[in-house]
């Protein structure tokens, strides 16, 4: 493991189990482990203040996230990103975002759509701007803000757990030429939809806008990975 980790801070609510778990994830999501980084239980246990055991049940819990893999003869390491993982993460996400689009059709106040308005209009200030980071936290909002919209609570939970995983393998998708003007017309014609109360064509045009994210990622990766063995593995 060539990275340090800071010891837990236990809560009275939160088992010890559960705060070494989302430490640990969150490393991981977030690059301070990276792939191919090896997890040794009695390194981890030291670094972080606490007994082997939480630490075996949390790195059990990320194999079943496939977060880490247990290789036989090297132990646990943080997984690798497969070709795969990314396409089968945006088709996932591609069809929670539509339900949720779809349900924010049926449930949108005239403030939920101003404040989707006002989001568009701080997005188009930001393209001018040429400001990348400043476009991909208002995105976030404003997908943030849909899903409050569509008021399904499990969703919003199903769909930023994939928002974790999507952070770990890509960088801001408006630094490709081109994509941040066609995301600006995607958001414009969801809005629109949304204002008409039409579910069928806001769940179409949210999946569709995940669904030319996906390519954006899958031409980073492609670029990051190409002639690797793990590239040509996942083809």
């Amino acid at each position: 493991m060539r990275v340090t980790l800071e010891p837990v801070q236990t809560r009275e609510y939160s088992p010890i189990r559960e705060e070494v778990f989302a430490m640990l994830r969150q490393a991981i999501l977030t690059g301070k482990l990276q792939p191919g980084d090896r997890l040794v239980e009695r390194e981890l246990a030291e670094q972080l203040g606490v007994s082997r055991t939480p630490v075996r049940e949390a790195l059990r819990k990320l194999e079943l996230e496939n977060l880490v893999t247990h290789i036989p003869r090297k132990g646990v390491v943080v997984s690798e990103i497969s070709r795969k993982d990314v396409i089968e993460i945006f088709d996932i996400r591609a069809s929670l975002e539509g339900l949720a689009a779809s349900l924010a059709a049926k449930k949108a106040t005239k403030e939920d759509l101003q404040s989707l308005r006002d989001l568009i209009q701080e997005m188009e200030v930001a393209t001018s701007n040429r400001d990348t980071e400043a476009l991909n936290d208002i995105h976030d909002n404003f997908h943030k803000t849909l899903c409050d919209i569509a008021d399904s609570p499990r969703l919003v939970q199903m769909i930023n757990s994939l928002s974790d995983y999507i952070k770990r393998f890509t960088k801001t998708g408006y630094s490709i030429p081109g994509r941040s003007s066609a995301a600006m017309r995607e958001h414009k014609e969801l809005l629109e939809a949304l204002e008409a109360r039409d579910a069928d064509r806001a769940e179409s045009i949210a999946g569709d806008h995940v669904m030319n994210s996906k390519n954006v990622v899958l031409r980073q990766y492609e670029e990051e990975y190409r002639g690797s063995r793990l590239y040509q593995s996942n083809v």
